[in-house]
């Protein structure tokens, strides 16, 4: 009997270990052209295959602190993530982030690409931890 209590708890691990969501924080920094020149701080992210989920705060050049939610996915290599209930008021803004060009030692620097919102534009480079 306990043997077979311990092969069932060792077979449904086995079975919901792929299931089950990662979880990893990136290092972000949104830049713009205008107004605040940038922002810098973490996405908190909860990733299934190719598909992510979170929350970002980062902190703006001028001391305040702005937050989001983050949901989206990546295809083809490249990411489409949506930043809702921002905080700073933006609203549909989308992040389109492909992987940056390598360096000189041949390592990726993470992803970068433009972020559309109502109204506005912007850069975000991201790099996971």
């Amino acid at each position: 009997m306990r043997k077979l209590a311990l092969m069932t708890a060792v077979a449904i691990a086995a079975f919901a270990a792929p299931a089950m969501a990662a979880s990893e924080s990136w290092n972000v920094t949104e830049e713009s052209a205008v107004g605040i020149k940038s922002a810098q701080g973490k996405w908190l992210l909860k990733t299934e295959g190719d598909n992510l989920s979170g929350s970002a705060t980062l902190q703006r050049d001028n001391g305040t602190e702005i937050t989001y939610s983050v949901e989206g996915s990546l295809k083809d290599g490249v990411y489409t993530v949506k930043l809702d209930k921002r905080s700073d008021d933006k609203k549909g803004c989308v992040w389109t982030g492909h992987a940056q060009s390598a360096t000189a030692l041949g390592k990726s620097t993470g992803y970068i690409g433009d972020v559309v919102c109502e109204g506005s534009k912007f850069v975000i480079r991201a790099q996971g931890q």
